[in-house]
């Protein structure tokens, strides 16, 4: 769906600039930001069935109703679609995980001086795809997993989401509001956070953890920067 591929392609993004900032990589944040500024408008302007979904979104909250009415959608209904949102996610999430772990390890590198950087991430990627489909069932495992962890913090999400999407601070967030502020508010918000708990908990993994290094060792191996051990 639409929403889905624009919220996470958002929360990766959204996962580099924080990433970034926290590594004091100001210059590297601010051109993460501008792709993920770039990602969102895009989102909202292609005819790419995105603003549909987000209508039938809107829509389906204010239907749901015992009193349907047409007034900003509260921080109990934005927990509402978090919950929602969170039992559909792990799909993506699974699939995402071992991408943003390499994107996380070619942004160590490139904040890294040229003479420093040893890892060939694309190299590294390449001798890991052989063994990735025995390792999809784990990731599969650790997205439901971080998934059901998220909902126990719906409140405090939804909460977030509430700072984030109500513009003129009147307490819920209107129907404009949520058009503009809902891909995003949603990527920084649940997405970023799951796809950083769930890259962590990945490399806890033994058995990825082993294919992961192993695959590092014998591309530096292969390029000269280590001897066979």
């Amino acid at each position: 769906r639409a929403v889905r591929r624009s919220l996470k392609d958002a929360a990766l993004l959204a996962h580099e600039v924080s990433r970034n900032g926290s590594l004091g990589e100001h210059d590297a944040a601010a051109e993460s930001r501008l792709e993920l500024e770039d990602k969102l408008k895009a989102a909202d302007s292609h005819g790419d069935g995105a603003e549909s979904e987000l209508q039938l979104l809107w829509d389906t909250a204010i239907l749901s109703r015992e009193s349907p009415e047409a007034h900003g959608i509260d921080v109990e209904e934005l927990e509402d679609l978090v919950l929602a949102y969170l039992v559909a996610f792990p799909d993506i999430l699974a699939d995402a995980l071992v991408m943003s772990l390499f994107r996380q390890v070619q942004l160590g590198q490139n904040i890294l001086h040229a003479e420093e950087q040893h890892i060939n991430v694309g190299a590294v990627l390449e001798r890991m795809k052989p063994c990735l489909e025995r390792h999809k069932a784990t990731a599969a495992r650790i997205a439901a997993e971080c998934c059901a962890h998220l909902q126990t913090r719906s409140e405090t999400l939804a909460a977030k989401l509430l700072a984030r999407m109500d513009l003129d601070a009147d307490g819920v967030v209107g129907e404009e509001e949520f058009r503009q502020t809902m891909v995003p508010a949603m990527a920084l918000e649940v997405e970023n956070l799951a796809i950083s708990v769930g890259v962590q908990q990945l490399l806890k993994e033994e058995a990825f953890a082993d294919d992961f290094h192993q695959a590092v060792c014998d591309v530096l191996v292969e390029e000269g920067q280590a001897q066979p051990s």
